[in-house]
């Protein structure tokens, strides 16, 4: 309570007054510091649990790769992901959404393309997404293209892939493939929603 409410101090102060931890309290230790900007102390917190012979479990490590995706440790969070693997972990769906986006909003679009090419497991339209969604922070419109493709194809429903591949087509100058795309939303009956303020 204390962690989500961004009172880490008081938090920390119960955690260390626990005898006996158990992965759920380092678990929550480390995502309250993870979800809070606090990368350091959630990468602290997580060598602590490993001295003190608590096993790291998927969400430990779903925690820490968190923790290094906001706050942008690219090599912290790669090893991590590797290390789940000497737990006798297998990496799901989040964990390799958290590793996309890590690379994705570090700038390294390819590595990131050619991780999730190499998953064991099908990547859903969210993990093609936030790829789309960083190369439209990085401004590479060919890139975006062929990764709005594939999360179109993940999540045809989804009206944001397609407004995001309309876009990336204009911002080429591609108007001709740009209206395909409006048409193509119109042929298929995907809806953009109308926006609205409570201002």
């Amino acid at each position: 309570m204390y962690a989500k409410c961004g009172q880490l101090d008081k938090s920390r102060k119960i955690f260390d007054a626990i005898k006996e931890k158990d992965a759920i309290s380092w678990n929550v230790m480390i995502s309250g510091y993870g979800m809070h900007g606090d990368a350091e102390s959630a990468i602290e917190i997580f060598q602590q649990m490993k001295q003190s012979n608590v096993r790291p479990n998927e969400l430990t490590f779903l925690a820490v790769l968190s923790a290094c995706t906001h706050a942008g440790l690219v090599r912290e969070g790669k090893c991590f992901f590797d290390r789940m693997r000497n737990y006798a972990l297998s990496p799901n769906l989040k964990h390799y959404s958290c590793m996309v986006d890590l690379l994705g909003r570090s700038g390294n679009l390819h590595e990131a393309e050619d991780l999730v090419l190499s998953m064991p497991i099908a990547p859903d339209g969210g993990i093609w997404g936030s790829l789309l969604s960083a190369c439209k922070i990085h401004n590479n419109a060919e890139f975006g293209i062929r990764v709005a493709k594939h999360a179109i194809e993940a999540d045809p429903e989804n009206e944001g892939y397609y407004v995001m591949i309309a876009d990336l087509y204009l911002s080429l100058g591609r108007w001709e493939e740009a209206e395909n795309v409006r048409a193509k939303m119109k042929e298929m009956g995907v809806r953009t929603r109308a926006g609205w303020s409570t201002v």
